[in-house]
């Protein structure tokens, strides 16, 4: 058998890995040096109970050098030959079982590579807590050649010390830093100090707000992690021990579909912003401050990896913010009106996906109807059928007919209004919402007076001539309420065939002859303009007899309930309705 070959590395190449498709930005190498300070504290901290001084020291010259120096367990000469020279390997691993030690974050042992998208050398100086009595210099160069030499000026733990490189002076900047490793790092347990020309220190990852009361230096921490006053937060606290944080409320609506932006930290140090991996999708209306210390990361360490880790921890966090909102009627209910008020549409996506949240929260909620806003409590408590609109237009045609016989009509042509309908019902078996679709609006539609329809006979038969052109019938019935003239009715075929037309009339010639052979196949449709014998303008129109003066009439109302309907305008209607406008102007000025 032949010997085997080994796989060489190009260094350059893996740099340019990291800097064009594992990392998303060079800002991470700061998250790098954070992430192996933090593992070297934790690291001596293991091995040495009683040390509990830990920190991360950060030195800059502007423009020029930037130094990271933690106290923590440092590094052998073996070791650093061991972890810094192969890429892959990990200082995070126990290296007789190959296991990830938990007190870590760093995993791939390739983080401190990242340093070369803004520098040209790494220089590490290192002395070993267990091994005190050497200390070593690095430098390692993005050729993939390094050297070491032992060196006698260096305390307990790692320093990392790098120059700028060409084109990235602004890494090497106080104010840049400082936002950068509070961005990464706020909730880092241990100090992280800057320190000034001057000799003096400023903690960079300082995040206890000085105020009254818990609750308060929380609404503090939000506006400063996040530069907005929120109505409220929600405690995010996994009963299993998966992560803890804050979900903080927004003060203005959002979009379902919108990024909301977040600070999802691994280990106190930040994972991502995106939360769509651990956050439900109906959270839009949150913030969230989250840190976790058990869900693995993926090899950018930019988000979670996919497991039942963090599906769990995704349906704890569901659990952590519905049980909230539920208590929240009889804890707080000036503030659920004006989550309700603002956020409604996150609110109505997590009553259709939540049955236990959907009882909480269906008495609030609010549905337009023709009586005006109604809540669901209200819905509910009504002793006769509700009918509901799935069109808008749909709902605006009919709302004054069925107002007048004290029939609701909810305008279900919103997200999630229908569902939540549906779910009503079977909430409450008293409770009845019939779609519009299936009513039949006769019913409404009675029989005129037998001497009113004898001498309004001539103008329902003037009408039926107008309205020909139109393919529309024309009928004379006595409804509710007295004010409306007209009512338009058309049955589906000829709603569709009215749509058609209209497309044709304004769409490309192109689609012309396809629009014409789809007409074609709507059969048996039935459009009517139904006159009421209650009206006074009709009983008006029926004693005049100035046939001339009938026709113009009913064009107008014709046209009239098209426009109120929302129906769309066809074969010069609108232009018909300019001419008699016109022709009326003339005679009241004759």
């Amino acid at each position: 058998m032949a010997d085997p070959f080994i796989f060489k590395v190009n260094l350059g190449g893996m740099i340019d890995i990291l800097a064009n498709h594992l990392y998303s930005s060079p800002d991470v190498f700061v998250r790098e040096l954070l992430q192996n300070g933090t593992d070297a504290i934790s690291g001596r901290m293991l091995k040495h109970p009683s040390f509990q001084n830990g920190r991360i020291t950060i030195r800059i010259q502007p423009g020029k050098t930037l130094s990271f120096q933690d106290n923590g367990i440092g590094l052998t000469e073996s070791e650093i030959h061991q972890f810094l020279a192969v890429i892959g390997q990990s200082s995070k691993h126990d290296l007789q079982t190959g296991r990830i030690l938990e007190d870590y974050i760093g995993r791939f042992g390739i983080g401190m590579l990242s340093c070369f998208m803004v520098t040209d050398q790494i220089l590490m100086r290192t002395r070993s807590a267990e091994h005190p009595e050497h200390a070593y210099e690095f430098k390692g160069n993005p050729d993939g050649t390094y050297h070491i030499t032992e060196i006698t000026d260096c305390a307990v733990g790692t320093e990392v010390q790098i120059s700028a490189k060409k084109g990235c002076e602004l890494y090497f900047q106080e104010k840049k830093i400082c936002d950068l490793v509070r961005y990464y790092g706020l909730p880092l347990p241990f100090p992280v100090m800057f320190c000034h020309d001057d000799g003096t220190e400023t903690r960079i990852n300082l995040c206890s707000p000085n105020a009254e009361t818990p609750e308060a230096s929380i609404m503090q921490l939000g506006k400063d992690i996040f530069e907005m006053d929120f109505l409220g937060y929600i405690p995010l606290e996994s009963k299993s021990g998966l992560f803890s944080g804050v979900a903080y409320i927004l003060p203005h609506e959002v979009s379902l579909h919108a990024k909301t932006s977040h600070r999802i930290y691994l280990k106190n140090m930040l994972l991502t912003e995106d939360g769509e991996a651990i956050l439900p999708k109906w959270s839009g209306f949150l913030k969230c401050f989250l840190n976790t210390s058990q869900l693995r990361p993926t090899a950018s360490r930019e988000n979670f990896y996919e497991d039942e880790l963090l599906a769990q921890a995704r349906e704890e966090i569901s659990s952590c913010i519905s049980d909230w909102m539920k208590k929240l009627a009889g804890r707080d209910p000036y503030l659920l009106e004006q989550i309700i008020q603002i956020h409604f549409m996150a609110i109505k996506s997590m009553a259709c996906e939540d049955e236990t949240f959907f009882q909480t929260f269906i008495p609030y909620l609010k549905f337009e109807t023709n009586f005006g806003q109604r809540t669901g409590k209200e819905l509910l408590t009504r002793t006769t059928p509700v009918s509901y609109a799935l069109d808008n237009n749909q709902f605006h045609r009919t709302s004054a007919l069925m107002l007048a016989q004290n029939q609701l009509l909810v305008n279900a042509c919103y997200v999630y209004d229908a569902q939540l309908l549906h779910m009503m019902q079977e909430y409450d078996s008293s409770f009845s919402a019939v779609p519009l679709a299936y009513m039949t609006f006769e019913e409404y539609l009675h029989e005129a007076d037998p001497e009113f329809y004898r001498s309004a006979k001539p103008l329902l038969q003037t009408a039926q001539s107008v309205l020909q052109e139109f393919d529309c019938d024309a009928e004379l019935k006595s409804f509710s309420p007295e004010t409306l003239p007209v009512f338009y009715m058309l049955d589906e075929n000829a709603q569709i065939k009215r749509e058609i037309q209209h497309s044709q009339e304004n769409g490309h010639a192109l689609f012309s002859s396809m629009l014409e052979a789809f007409a074609a196949e709507v059969h048996e449709s039935k459009a009517v303009l139904f006159l009421n014998a209650e009206n006074p303008l009709i009983q008006k129109l029926a004693t005049l007899h100035n046939q001339k003066r009938q026709e113009i009439c009913i064009e107008i109302l014709y046209i009239q309930s098209l426009l109120t309907g929302r129906f769309p305008m066809q074969g010069g209607e609108m232009n018909l309705l300019n001419q008699d406008l016109i022709t009326m102007l003339e005679w009241g000025l004759s």
